[in-house]
């Protein structure tokens, strides 16, 4: 009986302790966070980004736009070779920029009382809305991400002007980066900081460099010299492969390289090299070659580099395989590969045209020279000096035949890890002073739906966007120019 007296005692006293300091704490599990913290926001937006630049953007339409890869045999061809798209073919890369990274980021520097991850966040946002410019042109930005009440409930959010708007925000918005990474304490951010595990001044490198980006992309249509000048003397830069912003992946499932994942589980990896990029490498003896695509082991051109003609899989034997031909390199494609945000090779180009057009405190001919050193020492190529050598920059009389070097350049080195960024400069530097793409370098697919030596220039706006939001704009066409592509 006293035993039986014990435990009601202890049951009573448990319910009195349970009313008297609430339900809620009781039923609390220790193992779950209630709410999420500074910490596992920006580990999730990092999470998304990775799929978002590697998958949506790098193997997408932009794999086959920036004339890298060409349609394999497998399956029929598909619509991104012959320029058709629809409205649905966008809605990803919509939804997951928008709903998943950008609205953790911006949680992050409404509501964090860390100058170090609102820092973070906002070069990750500029990063992101720049992204969705430069393939949308106009698109929800003052307005964007502001569903939950308390930013006043706005579900269908007015577009902006990339140009007027949204690129002058960009600036403005690293420019907040920058000030609170200048006030923020390097302990701050930990190992939920995938790319660069909480380094500071690595950070503001990126914030520099991605700010770099934002002005030089206007260079066509709105000069930026004075600013840029300002930017080149006084900031930091990711200027070493060691500055390098990725995402790394194990290569363990569910920790995959995206594009790799994306590929395996759908039918692999089986686009050929495509002859537009394989002539200009054969061109300029570019043995880098080598490392972005894989030799023919099999058929006629068994030990070489062997590609096609973009868009002229149909013409090619029925009975051939893909060992005929080079296929992607481990260099471009694997499960371990990281996802680069911005290489050093793309910043020191960038620095090498500021110089030429602006005459900022660099060497063009010098930072052209380290843009493609490092781009061989990453890829393990030897001998960089003597391949440069070749090129003769400090030889270019006219500021076009430097924009033209640079652009080449560039667009060689961003192949393998960086093919959207590759599209988007080409479409940049084939300016009118130098159609060197769309005349020279790019190759008409025969079934494209387009006019000969027209290519595409942007993507459509998503259906689920024009679908839902009654402000949403008119279509666009593929054809259709941002803003500083002229």
């Amino acid at each position: 009986m006293k035993n039986k007296i014990n435990i009601f005692l202890i049951l009573l006293l448990t319910l009195s302790f349970s009313c008297n300091d609430s339900l809620e704490e009781v039923n609390i599990d220790p193992n779950t966070f209630p709410s999420a913290g500074d910490a596992q926001v920006l580990s999730s937006a990092i999470g998304y980004m990775g799929y978002i630049v590697d998958t949506d953007l790098n193997y997408s339409q932009s794999f086959l736009w920036s004339q890298y890869y060409t349609w394999g045999t497998g399956v029929a061809i598909g619509n991104d070779e012959r320029y058709v798209s629809t409205a649905g073919d966008f809605n990803g890369y919509w939804q997951r920029a928008y709903a998943n990274s950008l609205v953790d980021l911006n949680y992050i520097t409404k509501n964090s009382n860390s100058a170090a991850y609102r820092g973070i966040a906002n070069v990750l946002k500029a990063y992101l809305f720049q992204g969705l410019v430069d393939h949308f042109g106009d698109i929800p930005f003052t307005e964007a991400i502001s569903g939950a009440i308390d930013d006043g409930s706005i579900l269908t959010p007015n577009f902006d002007s990339a140009e007027t708007v949204i690129y002058p925000g960009l600036v403005t918005m690293l420019d907040d980066a920058l000030s609170d990474l200048a006030l923020a304490e390097s302990a701050t951010v930990g190992e939920d900081d995938f790319i660069y595990g909480g380094n500071i001044a690595k950070w503001i490198k990126f914030a520099n460099s991605l700010k770099l980006r934002v002005l030089m992309r206007t260079s066509e249509v709105s000069p930026q010299s004075s600013t840029v000048q300002a930017l080149i003397s006084n900031g930091t830069f990711i200027e070493s492969i060691d500055d390098m912003p990725f995402i790394p992946f194990s290569g363990n499932t569910g920790d995959e390289n995206p594009m790799f994942a994306r590929a395996e589980f759908g039918v692999g990896m089986f686009y050929y090299a495509s002859n537009a990029s394989l002539n200009v490498l054969e061109s300029l003896n570019d043995p880098r070659g080598d490392v972005l695509y894989k030799k023919a082991t099999t058929g006629t051109f068994a030990g070489s580099l062997h590609g096609i003609d973009q868009g002229t899989i149909d013409d090619e034997s029925f009975t051939a395989k893909d060992t005929d031909y080079s296929l992607s390199s481990d260099y471009a494609y694997g499960s371990t590969n990281p996802v680069i945000l911005m290489s050093p090779w793309e910043v020191w180009f960038l620095r090498a045209e500021a110089d030429a057009r602006y005459g900022t405190s660099d060497d063009a001919a010098t930072a052209f020279s380290t843009a493609i050193e490092l781009n061989f020492n990453y890829m393990e190529v030897p001998d960089p000096a003597s391949y440069i050598s070749t090129l003769n920059f400090a030889g270019a009389s006219t500021l076009d035949d430097q924009l033209d070097l640079i652009a080449v350049q560039k667009w060689i080195s961003l192949n393998g890890t960086q093919e959207d960024e590759g599209w988007i400069e080409t479409r940049r530097f084939d300016r009118p002073a130098s159609r060197l793409f769309t005349d020279g370098i790019f190759q008409t697919p025969p079934l494209s739906v387009l006019p000969s030596g027209t290519f595409p220039s942007s993507w459509l706006y998503p259906e689920s966007e024009r679908s839902l939001n009654p402000n949403a704009l008119p279509q666009r066409t593929i054809t259709d120019a941002i803003f500083w592509d002229n």
